[in-house]
C-alpha cells in the first residue's frame, strides 16, 4: 500500500513519544531482568476528570468516616472491597491546591483562581497553573519517573486513555483535556497524546509476540515484515526532506528521526518470554464506535441520555489489561491511564442509571450519582491494583510489592473563588487522593487525613517509593506518612 508522506505528518509528532501515523504505532519487545537482579520498580499515574463532592451539599462521598488502618468504606470507595485491595490501598483526604490572591499571581504549585483547565497542571506536574489550558511548564510525573526507571524497557512509557471523546459539542478527541503526559525537550515541554483506541493499544503492546498456531504465527511475521517496511519508507522519506528545511526544522526532524531509529530497534527486538503472568492476550477486534456528542444549546451541554457513550466499560477492561500486562512481561514500566476528561462529558448513564453525564452529577445535589461516577472511576484502579497483587513475582513477591499507583481527581469541594461560593464542585479545597501498592516500603491499607497538604506531596512519595529522588515541579517533599 502506497504511504503519502507530508511534511505536516511528519512534524506533527516531532520530539514526541508517539508518532503521528497510526501504523508506526505498532511496536513491542521485552526487556528481560538478568538473573538475580531485584524485580524492577514500576508506576502507574490514574486521573479521574471528576470533583468528589455533589451540588452546594456538604457531603463528601468519597471521604471515609474514620481514620487509620481498617477505615469505614463509603459506597464510592466499595469496589476496593470487591475487588479484595483495602489492605493495598491507602485513601487520603483533606488535601489542597492552593490559589491565587485577587490580582496575585498563583503560588507554587498553585493556580489561577478559575477551575476548569487549572487543576491538571499542578498535580500532574507540581507546577502552577497560570492560565486555563492545562499545559504544564515542566515535564508529568510519568515522564520523569520513565527517565529514571525505564531501563532498556521498550517501551519509555506507556499513556492511554479510557474515555474516548468529550463529547461536548465537537465531540473532540484531543488536546490538553485529554491528555495527561508531557516530557522535558531541552528547554522545551512536549505534549504525548495518549491511546485510547483499545486495538492500537493492543498491536503496539504484543506485536512481536509469536502465537503458538503455526499459522497465526505465519500471519503475525507477515504484518512484522510489513511494518518494517512502513518505517524504512518514512524514514527515507525523511531523509530526503531534510536537505529542503531550515535549521530549526531540521532540528526537529531529526529528533523524529530518531524516533524512527528508536522504532527499528523496537520491531526487530525479541518476544518476551512468557513467563510468570506474561502472555498474549486475545487481540480486541474493532474498536467500539464512537458515541455522538451532547447538543449545546446557549453555551451549555444539554444531556442526552443516547450520547456520550463510546462503551467506555469494554475500553477500560482492556487498557487495564493492556497495562497489567506490560508490567508483566516488563515491556514498560510506567503508565499513565487517564480515565475520563477533565469536566468530563461521559454519559454516566450506562454504569450508574443516572441520566447525566459526570460533569452535570458534580452540579446536582445527588450525592449518590457522584458516587456511583466516583465509584465507577475507582472500580478499574482497583482492578488493576487487584491484578498486581495476584501476579507473582520471580523472587516470590508480587508485582504489587515493586508499583506505586496514584488516583487522582479533577476537583474536591469546598470553597470557590472563583464565584465566592462556599461549598461547590468547582474547588481545590478538600481533595481525595488514592495511593497503592507496597514500592519502597509503602505501608497502604489506611485512611489519612492530611489537611493543607498538596496533591503532589502524595505524588513525590509515590515517586519517591519506585527510587526517584526529589520533589515534582514545585513540590519538593512527600508525605512521610505514608511510609510508617
Amino acid at each position: 500500500m502506497a504511504i503519502k508522506l507530508t511534511r505536516r505528518s511528519l512534524l506533527r509528532g516531532a520530539g514526541g513519544a508517539a508518532l503521528a501515523l497510526p501504523a508506526l504505532e505498532i511496536m513491542g519487545g521485552h526487556a528481560s531482568a538478568a538473573p538475580g537482579d531485584a524485580p524492577p520498580a514500576r508506576y502507574m499515574f490514574g486521573y479521574c476528570g471528576m470533583s468528589t463532592g455533589a451540588g452546594s451539599l456538604p457531603d463528601q462521598p468519597l471521604v471515609p468516616s474514620t481514620e487509620g488502618a481498617g477505615y469505614a468504606l463509603p459506597e464510592a470507595l466499595l469496589p476496593l472491597e470487591e475487588h479484595g485491595v483495602v489492605d493495598a490501598v491507602t485513601v487520603v483526604s483533606g488535601l489542597s491546591i492552593p490559589y491565587a490572591e485577587v490580582g496575585g499571581e498563583p503560588p507554587p504549585g498553585g493556580r489561577i483562581r478559575e477551575f476548569h483547565g487549572t487543576t491538571l497542571v499542578p498535580q500532574i506536574s507540581g507546577m502552577r497553573a497560570t492560565s486555563r489550558n492545562r499545559v504544564p511548564s515542566g515535564p508529568s510525573s510519568d515522564q520523569i519517573v520513565a527517565d529514571a526507571i525505564a531501563g532498556d524497557t521498550l517501551h519509555h512509557s506507556l499513556s492511554y486513555r479510557v474515555q474516548a471523546a468529550q463529547y461536548a459539542g465537537d465531540n473532540s478527541q484531543g488536546g490538553s483535556s485529554g491528555r495527561l503526559s508531557y516530557a522535558a525537550n531541552g528547554d522545551s515541554i512536549d505534549a504525548i497524546d495518549p491511546i485510547s483506541s483499545p486495538r492500537v493499544a493492543h498491536e503496539s503492546l504484543f506485536s512481536n509476540f509469536v502465537p503458538p498456531d503455526p499459522a497465526e504465527a505465519a500471519a503475525a511475521q507477515f504484518l512484522l515484515e510489513r511494518r518494517r517496511s512502513v518505517v524504512d519508507r518514512v524514514r527515507e522519506h525523511a531523509q530526503r526532506l531534510s536537505s529542503k528545511l531550515g535549521v530549526a526544522d531540521q532540528q526537529r526532524l531529526e529528533r523524529h528521526l530518531d524516533e524512527i531509529r528508536a522504532l527499528e530497534e523496537r520491531l526487530d527486538a525479541p518476544p518476551p518470554d512468557l513467563v510468570g503472568d506474561c502472555a498474549l492476550l486475545p487481540h480486541p477486534g474493532e474498536d467500539p464506535p464512537i458515541g455522538g456528542a451532547h447538543p449545546v444549546e446557549g453555551g451549555n451541554v444539554q444531556y442526552d441520555q443516547a450520547a456520550g457513550w463510546s462503551d467506555e466499560q469494554l475500553r477500560a477492561e482492556i487498557l487495564t489489561d493492556l497495562a497489567h500486562m506490560a508490567f508483566a512481561c516488563d515491556l514498560s514500566r510506567v503508565v499513565a491511564m487517564r480515565y475520563s476528561y477533565s469536566q468530563a462529558f461521559l454519559n454516566a448513564h450506562p454504569f450508574s442509571g443516572h441520566n447525566s453525564d459526570v460533569h452535570g452529577l458534580g452540579h446536582s445535589n445527588n450525592v449518590q450519582g457522584v458516587s456511583d461516577a466516583a465509584a465507577w472511576h475507582i472500580g478499574h484502579f482497583a482492578r488493576l491494583v487487584a491484578k498486581l497483587q495476584a501476579s507473582p513475582e520471580v523472587d516470590g513477591s508480587t508485582l504489587l510489592d515493586h508499583t506505586a499507583l496514584v488516583l487522582c481527581f479533577e476537583g474536591g469541594h469546598g470553597f470557590d473563588p472563583e464565584t465566592g461560593s462556599s461549598v461547590s464542585p468547582h474547588s481545590t479545597d478538600d481533595m481525595v487522593m488514592l495511593i497503592a501498592g507496597r514500592a519502597g516500603g509503602l505501608s497502604p491499607g489506611r485512611h489519612i487525613v492530611a489537611p493543607g497538604r498538596h496533591p503532589a506531596n502524595v505524588i513525590v512519595s509515590a515517586m519517591n517509593a519506585v527510587g526517584v529522588d526529589g520533589g515534582l515541579g514545585e513540590i519538593g517533599e512527600g508525605m512521610p506518612e505514608l511510609f510508617e
